[in-house]
């Protein structure tokens, strides 16, 4: 099923394959309990220190979860490991993300959804549509 955070996930394995970076996915269907992300990231401790440099997650609230695990494991992000999430959520509004995250440009995605939808030319809608993201810090990330 193709759905957005599956294009993130292309996205990023496509990124890091560009780069020649090695990544490991962990992927819970939907309906599937987060605990496999527990186990995941047990997994991925060695002698209290964790083998991977970072953790992308396809949503923020997904590393919102992920970093109360790595909590649990006695490890400190952005010390011990990198997070970054993406959605751009923010914390009561104000600018404060949750995480380093990319952020979708929520206002100019929702001014082009309208734009399209008042055109009177179905043919002249575009199959898709990409805008521009940026990075923001959120802490949890070594800049």
């Amino acid at each position: 099923m193709i759905s957005e955070p599956n294009k993130r996930q292309a996205g990023f394995l496509n990124g890091c394959m560009m780069r020649g970076l090695h990544c490991e996915t962990k992927i819970i269907k939907e309906g599937e309990s987060y605990d496999g992300f527990r186990e995941f990231l047990a997994e991925q401790m060695r002698e209290g220190r964790m083998m991977v440099e970072g953790i992308f997650c396809m949503t923020d609230g997904l590393a919102h979860f992920v970093m109360q695990i790595l909590e649990e494991l006695g490890l400190k992000v952005p010390k011990d490991i990198q997070v970054i999430g993406f959605d751009g959520v923010s914390i009561f509004g104000d600018g404060s993300y949750i995480c380093s995250t990319i952020v979708q440009p929520v206002r100019e995605i929702a001014q082009m959804c309208v734009e399209l939808l008042l055109r009177d030319e179905q043919a002249a809608k575009p199959p898709l549509i990409c805008l521009p993201v940026t990075y923001a810090s959120g802490g949890t990330t070594q800049e």
